[in-house]
């Protein structure tokens, strides 16, 4: 069988491993530089002297739509910086990172994102049905509006840029180490989890979370190489956060009193909740591969 034609996408450029750091280090650093700086402007020469600039600052951090719109900015700035190293830095095609065909799908990110939709929508059905205490509805006509638009906002852009480095960009640098798709299938789902360990302050929760972002990442890792192309695991990227922020949010300090419709009130259970992302992207992975057996397998069986 043919070796993986997307992880191949990487010797299109100049792969020196300080190309690769730069990249990371520009992607990833920039924005928060700029958010700094920002920060600095605000505190000393935006606002007024008198006022408590400690207590307003904790104030205005605190509201998850505030949040939302911080991470908005910083990802079009690393989606950016991303383009540019690609082009200048790594000197290939940014679509690249997408596919190989150099087509982008926008059919695939709709039937990701809608399957996604569909299943996380059921689950919740589900857990209405069989332990409703499990979910407060939290909804709030006065503020959801702005929620939804600003969901559909950022989220779009925020998971893209993830998709794109990870799935595409990492995964294909980590392809030039190994043979094996599988070896950056690992590496690149173990990033992914690690990353999100601070999304909360509590440890099991961030267990928790730590743990069904591996199986998530993973399962978007899996898609992207039995497809060849990104764009599936972008749309189920998306419908995710869009999904987890405007739908049932978890009561953790991003998405912290969010106007979604409910609000997880069930304790992590690391086991539990991973079984269930699991049975998630195991269902997901059987609508995508459907008729395509050999397209999933082909990625464990290559040496």
């Amino acid at each position: 069988m043919p070796r993986i034609t997307f992880l191949d996408n990487a010797k299109q450029g100049e792969n020196n491993w300080w190309k690769y750091i730069s990249t990371i280090f520009l992607t990833w650093g920039t924005p928060m530089v700029f958010e700094l700086v920002i920060l600095i402007i605000f505190l000393f020469y935006v606002m007024p002297p008198s006022i408590n600039m400690a207590g307003n600052l904790l104030q205005i951090l605190s509201n998850p739509l505030v949040l939302i719109a911080i991470l908005g900015v910083s990802s079009v700035i690393s989606l950016l910086f991303l383009y540019i190293c690609m082009n200048y830095i790594h000197h290939r095609k940014f679509i690249s990172l997408i596919n190989t065909d150099s087509r982008f799908s926008w059919s695939r990110v709709l039937k990701g994102g809608s399957i996604w939709f569909a299943l996380f929508t059921i689950g919740i059905l589900l857990s209405l049905i069989i332990d409703p205490s499990g979910l407060k509805i939290t909804f709030n006509p006065k503020t959801f509006g702005f929620l939804l638009i600003l969901s559909l906002l950022v989220f779009p852009i925020q998971a893209s840029f993830e998709e794109l480095f990870f799935r595409g960009y990492l995964m294909q640098g980590f392809g030039l180490l190994s043979k094996k798709p599988v070896v950056p299938l690992i590496l690149t789902s173990i990033i992914f989890a690690a990353i999100h360990y601070f999304n909360s302050m509590n440890t099991i929760m961030s267990i928790d979370i730590v743990l069904q972002a591996f199986i998530i990442g993973t399962t978007l890792g899996i898609i992207a190489l039995g497809e060849n192309r990104i764009e599936t695991a972008m749309g189920v990227h998306i419908s995710n956060n869009i999904f987890a922020s405007v739908i049932a949010n978890n009561p953790i300090p991003f998405t912290q009193n969010l106007p979604s419709v409910f609000t997880l009130t069930a304790p992590p259970n690391p086991l539990l909740d991973t079984a269930g992302t699991a049975v998630y992207g195991i269902i997901l992975m059987v609508i995508i591969f459907w008729g395509k057996k050999e397209n999933l397998l082909g990625i464990f069986r290559q040496t």
